[in-house]
């Protein structure tokens, strides 16, 4: 079985295939800040929340229930200023690329567009039942509840790590977590105001902590055949015909199996290796699973020869 008969390697990769291939956190950083871009541009002469992409993109309560449910998405991608969108894309840039490295870029798409939606709906429950004060027509935009989420996740799994509040202040990824939560909460609670969606960032944050407790992998929920990506696929191959088979030839003692051919054995490592990337990334390798993948590669680019 060849490289390109694997599950891991595909003629037409689809489009989180791709993104992976090129880094999805620079992907989503790039998306945001052209966003941003086209924001700016939009709103020459007149106010910067009356702009179209802020008008038809923004999270409204009343609209999305009016139907018009894209806004969940859309507003993920839009940002009130240029300092808002600094802080996202910062913690975006360290929380994303970790989180990248351990599920992936397919995972990390599918976990940063859902977590974003799960905030913004969030929002539109608070302000619909009146938790939050403004009422229905009352829009958000920003990444902040999708940001949230992957800030927690990253809390998760690398509790100990050391992080700067404000650049200066060292203080474990765990402790950011939980001031950043009841921060919020009680902000959130207490009815304050000053533009800022609170129940949106508790949305993403209880969105990512669900995430890690329950080990969820959107990439395989979201696969074009699941069934397939977990378990390999076989080929039938078709036994020679009965006057190509060799005559049998005796023998007094029984002649020793040859050893496994040590392309099967490099293939069987590759098999498992590959595995690995597909749940978890490059970045989980090992220094001696690099070394592999790196002979299997010469190797397949000596029989293309």
């Amino acid at each position: 079985m060849g490289i390109q008969d694997r599950d891991y390697y595909r003629d037409n990769p689809s489009f989180f295939d791709r993104v992976g291939q090129q880094g999805a956190t620079t992907w989503l950083i790039a998306i945001t800040v052209g966003v941003f871009f086209g924001q700016m541009f939009s709103t020459i002469g007149g106010g910067f929340d009356a702009g179209p992409l802020i008008q038809y993109g923004s999270c409204r309560p009343n609209k999305v229930l009016e139907g018009e449910v894209w806004r969940l998405l859309t507003a993920v991608f839009l940002h009130g200023g240029l300092m808002h969108l600094f802080f996202n894309m910062l913690v975006l840039h360290w929380a994303g690329g970790r989180f990248e490295e351990r599920r992936g870029g397919r995972e990390l798409v599918l976990f940063y567009l859902i977590g974003g939606v799960v905030a913004n709906i969030v929002f539109v429950a608070t302000q619909v039942t009146g938790v939050a004060p403004g009422g229905e027509k009352v829009g958000a935009i920003g990444a902040s509840g999708a940001v949230a989420a992957a800030m927690v996740v990253f809390a998760l799994y690398y509790p100990h790590a050391q992080l700067r509040l404000y650049f200066f202040i060292p203080v474990p990824a765990w402790l950011l977590a939980i001031l950043f939560v009841g921060f919020n909460s009680l902000m959130g609670f207490g009815h304050a105001g000053g533009g800022v969606a609170y129940f949106a960032h508790l949305g993403g944050a209880a969105f990512g902590f669900l995430y890690y407790e329950t080990g969820v992998e959107f990439g395989r929920l979201f696969a074009r055949d699941p069934s397939a990506r977990a378990r390999p696929r076989l080929r039938v191959v078709n036994a020679p015909p009965e006057e190509d088979r060799p005559e049998p030839v005796a023998a007094a003692v029984e002649a020793p199996r040859p050893a496994k051919p040590a392309d099967e054995q490099l293939e069987a490592k590759l098999d498992a290796i590959l595995e690995k990337v597909s749940r978890n990334g490059r970045g989980s390798l090992t220094a001696e699973e690099n070394e592999i993948l790196v002979q299997a590669s010469e190797l397949y680019k000596k029989r293309r020869k």
